[in-house]
C-alpha cells in the first residue's frame, strides 16, 4: 500500500483563509506525493479535494497548478 501525501503544509495554508496555488512542483514538495493526472478526480475525488473541502475549499485544476478556493 503506497503511502498517504503529507497535507501539513497545505493545511498551514488553508488554515489562513485565503486563496492560493501551487504548481505541481509545489505541490509534490510538499506533500510528498505527485499530483493525480486527471482533472476531475483531482477537483472532485481525490484526497486533496476530501481535504480542501473539510478545510472549506474548493479545488480548480489548471494546466500545471492546482488552485485552492475559499468557498464563501
Amino acid at each position: 500500500m503506497a503511502a498517504k501525501p503529507d497535507f501539513t503544509r497545505i493545511e498551514k495554508s488553508m488554515q489562513a483563509g485565503e486563496d492560493f496555488s501551487l504548481t505541481r512542483a509545489q505541490y509534490l514538495t510538499s506533500t510528498g506525493k505527485a499530483l493525480p493526472k486527471e482533472k476531475y478526480y483531482t477537483e472532485r475525488k481525490s484526497a486533496i479535494a476530501k481535504c480542501a473541502k473539510a478545510h472549506g475549499y474548493r479545488v480548480e485544476v489548471v494546466p500545471e497548478i492546482i488552485r485552492f478556493v475559499k468557498v464563501r
